[in-house]
This record gives C-alpha cells, structure tokens and sequence, in this order.
C-alpha cells in the first residue's frame, strides 16, 4: 500500500466511520481471497453513488483501484484528483481494450481492482443487470472475485449531496435522520471451473450478481466494526 494512501486512510476512516455511521462485515473475505493467488484480486459491488469507489476504500482498508468515466478527466484539477487517487478512465460504450489491458496488468501485479458491473449507477438503488467484464477479467486473470454490497448509500444525506444529477431529478432526496452506511463483503468466487469464453464468463459473472443479491438482502447485516 502507497504511504499517502495507507496514512489517508488512517486519517479519514475513522471520520467516515463517525459522520455516515460507516459498518462493514465480512472484511475477512478479502484477505482469504487474497490467500487463494499470487496474483490480484477484484471486489465486484453494486453502483448507486459517485461516492461508491470511496465507501469501498473505507471498507476494505487496503488500496484499491477503480474505473472512472472518461468525461471526468476531462477537467484537470479534478483529472488529477481522482488519478491521484488511482482512477483509470473508461470508455463507457463498447469494449474498452485499453481500459481491459491496464486492469489486467493491476491484476498481475497484485493489486486490488474495484469493479461495478452494473457499468453505471442505479437511479433508485435496486440492483440491475450485471455486464459480463467482470467474469471476462476474473477468468482470463485467474484472479478471485469478491462480492460486495453497499447499502443505506442512496438514501443517504451523502449521496444527496454528491449525486446532484439524481437529486436534480427527484431519484435522490435529503433524509430527515441520518441513515447507516453500510458494506458486507461476501465469501470470494474462484475463477477455477469457468471456461476461457463467453459462457464461462457469463456464468462467473452471473454468480457474482447472485451472490451480491443475496449479501442484499439478507436485512440485518450484523453489528460489524
């Protein structure tokens, strides 16, 4: 872990954990799939904020990697924010094979890549339909994928505030209370058993949003940190 990120999140997890009432469940989820390869590891997780990639920062303690849309390094003072940050740019229409070669050399180098495989936010936080990149990169990487679900995000002052094309739109609302934050990560999918193609990443993918569903709606996800 860089020292800018590691002393970063020292300073500001504790502050999540304080002003969005920040819980996280299954941190030990991470370290097993980190456990199962020499090489990296992705979290796969649900999309409903532009705060999504920090809420999984918190969550993981460790530093991660994430897609961002292309149009956002467009602006150069937030360009190098976000790249300070180890936001790569991402076309969203088509197969990006540039954006797909740089994830899998963060793979091969053990690093931590936070996918949504959504591919974009949700406007009322249900779960959509997952694209199938993340099995693609999990298979042809050998690479374990972790599961992961952020929920209370989009009902959240936080996302009021960040998410202003969504409030503008009346799909994001200012609460009357503070609502919880909350991250459970689920048990890693190995790679292993799917084959080199489109069925196989399909089906590695469609075990991801399975388990992603259920990680959902399980209620209660327990008192955690």
């Amino acid at each position: 872990m860089k020292l800018r990120w590691h002393l970063a999140w020292l300073l500001t997890y504790p502050l999540a954990k304080l002003l969005f009432n920040l819980r996280v469940v299954g941190r030990e989820n991470l370290t097993a799939g980190a456990a199962q390869t020499k090489t990296g590891m992705i979290i796969a997780a649900n999309h409903t904020s532009n705060f999504d990639p920090l809420i999984i920062g918190w969550a993981a303690a460790r530093e991660i990697y994430f897609l961002a849309k292309e149009e956002l390094f467009r602006s150069r003072p937030f360009a190098w924010l976000i790249k300070s940050w180890n936001a790569l740019p991402v076309q969203r229409r088509g197969i990006d094979i540039k954006a797909f070669r740089r994830c899998s050399l963060l793979l091969r180098h053990q690093k931590t890549l936070v996918l949504f495989p959504e591919g974009t936010r949700s406007k009322d936080g249900s779960l959509t339909r997952f694209k199938p990149g993340v099995g693609m990169l999990a298979v042809l990487n050998s690479v374990p994928v972790v599961p992961a679900h952020i929920s209370g995000l989009s009902h959240s002052l936080l996302s009021y505030l960040v998410d202003r094309d969504f409030a503008r739109l009346g799909l994001r609302h200012k609460p009357k209370s503070r609502i919880p934050i909350r991250v459970k990560f689920g048990q890693p999918i190995l790679p292993q058993g799917f084959s080199r193609d489109r069925q196989g990443y399909e089906q590695l993918t469609a075990q991801v949003e399975e388990r992603i569903r259920w990680l959902g709606g399980i209620g209660q996800l327990g008192q955690g940190e």
